[in-house]
Parts: structure tokens; C-alpha cells; sequence
């Protein structure tokens, strides 16, 4: 009994903590004047797809050294060279194994950017989470917007099996609608589902493969957090 009292009391100071570390991270933001958004969601949900949309839309606005992608993976830096291809700063961070990035990943990030005067030249910075539908929602990393992903091939129940990752996002997007008929997913009960669980959260239907979607969602992170225009 002792033991387990130990670990609550453990997991708690360790998420406080957690969440001090993000509010550093937050204020070092806003003073750089740059917006933050953090993408999150299960492997495979189609998060990179998503964002190759969104980089491919921003470039008609902002100019490649104006965003900036840190993409966090166990391993490997597929991700971020499929991102990197547009043009914008990145870095990888490879956890070896954490199953979710924490604030000094980003900070790790941040610094092989160039540090925080590079930030003030940065309008946007996208966070792609480890593809995790669990812990990385737990440790958030001082973004302005949350952005979870999830996508239809994963089952029309996703949201009220992880009902904590979806309360605590800012915006939920569903991906791979165009496969919906396809193997009988009701997206209607996805949307009630979302909604019950989190009502503020504007709800994105999206196809990445399409392209369907994409203009809705970034419209909705620019209104939810306007970045500056340099």
C-alpha cells in the first residue's frame, strides 16, 4: 500500500512539475513572438500527412525560414525529412524510447535551431508529438493550440476510449474521411462522441491524400492563434 501511495504521489509531483517547465516554455514563446502548434496522435493517424498539407498552405503566406517543424520520433527522421523537402527550419528529436517528448526535448530543439533570438524570426513552429495517443497528452510543451489527430481506419470509438486526450485538445481533426464509406465508419458518431467528451474544440474533417479539409484547419489554428506576420 505504502509503495502505490508512493508512486500517485510521485506521477503527481511529476506532471506539476511537468507543467511548470511548460509555462517557461510558453513564456519564452510569446516573447519571441512566435505560434506554437502541437500535433498529436496514435502512429499511423496520418499527423505528417496533415502537416504536409499545412506547411504546403502556409507557404502562400509565410516565407520557409518564418516556420519552423520539430518532429519527435523514437527513431529514425522520416518524418522530418518528408517536412523538410518545403523548404522550412527543422529538427529531429529521436527519445530513444520515451514515449513522449517533454519540455527539454524542445528545448533541446530550440537551441539547435539557433536558440531563442532565432525564434523571434519564426511566425510558426509546428510540434509533431511520438505517435502516442496516451502519454504525450499528459506532458504538455507550452503550445498555444493542441491539435489532436485521429483518423477512421482506427474505429469510430477512438474518442471515448481516450477520453482524456480528447478533452484536453484545442482542436480535433478527423483524417482519411475520403475511406470512411469504404469500410463503414459512421462519422457522425465520431463527431457526437468528440463532442460530448470536448464541446469547445472545433471538429476538422480532413483527407491528407485529398487534400479536402486542409483550408478549414488552417483557418481555424489561424484564428485560435493568430501568428504575427513578420
Amino acid at each position: 500500500m505504502a509503495s502505490t501511495k508512493l508512486v500517485k504521489f510521485i506521477g503527481r509531483d511529476v506532471l506539476s512539475e511537468n507543467a511548470k517547465l511548460a509555462e517557461r516554455l510558453r513564456r519564452l514563446y510569446d516573447e519571441a513572438g512566435v505560434k506554437v502548434y502541437e500535433f498529436l496522435g496514435g502512429p499511423g493517424s496520418g499527423k505528417t500527412s496533415v502537416i504536409e498539407r499545412l506547411v504546403e498552405r502556409m507557404l502562400r503566406d509565410f516565407k520557409p525560414d518564418e516556420i519552423a517543424y520539430i518532429g519527435g520520433d523514437i527513431a529514425t527522421t522520416l518524418d522530418t525529412e518528408r517536412i523538410a523537402k518545403y523548404g522550412v527550419r527543422h529538427v529531429q528529436i529521436n527519445t530513444g524510447g520515451t514515449c513522449h517528448l517533454e519540455v527539454p526535448h524542445v528545448e533541446a530543439a530550440i537551441k539547435a535551431l539557433g536558440g531563442p533570438e532565432a525564434l523571434r524570426s519564426l511566425s510558426i513552429m509546428i510540434i509533431e508529438n511520438v505517435g502516442n495517443l496516451i502519454c504525450p497528452f499528459n506532458f504538455p510543451l507550452g503550445a498555444h493550440l493542441r491539435v489532436m489527430v485521429a483518423d477512421v481506419t482506427e474505429g469510430e470509438d477512438k474518442f471515448i476510449k481516450h477520453p482524456l486526450s480528447t478533452r484536453v485538445s484545442d482542436v480535433i481533426v478527423i483524417n482519411k474521411i475520403d475511406l470512411a464509406k469504404y469500410i463503414g465508419v459512421d462519422l457522425d458518431k465520431m463527431i457526437s462522441d468528440a463532442r460530448s467528451l470536448n464541446p469547445r474544440a472545433p471538429i476538422i474533417l480532413v483527407s491528407a491524400r485529398t487534400g479536402e479539409g486542409i483550408e478549414e484547419l488552417y483557418q481555424t489554428l489561424l484564428r485560435l492563434a493568430p501568428p504575427a506576420r513578420r
